[in-house]
């Protein structure tokens, strides 16, 4: 009669401990493409850099972040030309509304640094060289 009270508290305890490790397991991390973390370095750049204001720097990260997920959809086409084309177009249209939230100065800063990342084969804003 103790061994079976014995063994019914045991396997209580040890249910117990097992469901506990299940509730407490962190989520796996949620795997962000590449063009969203260079979106999230830009605007930190940006930030540290250009001196944004509150306002601006929301604007900005709103900005980098949907131009990262249309580019994470252009990344998706098959045909070369369509996507170095719709690519190009993506650029200019953020070109233009970055030009749209920045001052006359961040917008060159911002320009500047991008033109000597590019000739220095860097990816602008994560410091990384562009493979050959």
């Amino acid at each position: 009669m103790v061994a079976t009270y014995i063994a019914i508290i045991f396997s209580f305890c040890f249910h117990n401990t097992v469901f506990a490790q299940i509730r407490i397991e962190p989520k796996p991390p949620v795997k962000r493409s590449v063009e969203v973390e260079k979106a999230r370095e830009q605007t930190r750049w940006m930030y540290k850099n250009l001196s944004l204001e509150p306002d601006q720097y929301e604007k900005v990260s709103a900005t980098n972040l949907l131009y990262a997920y249309k580019s994470d959809s252009v990344e998706k086409i098959k045909s070369k030309d369509l996507k170095t084309q719709s690519l190009k177009i993506l650029k200019e249209s953020k070109e233009d509304q970055m030009k749209k939230i920045l001052t006359e100065q961040q917008y060159k800063q911002y320009i500047a640094h991008k033109e000597k990342q590019t000739s220095q084969k860097k990816s602008p804003f994560t410091g990384t060289y562009l493979g050959n």
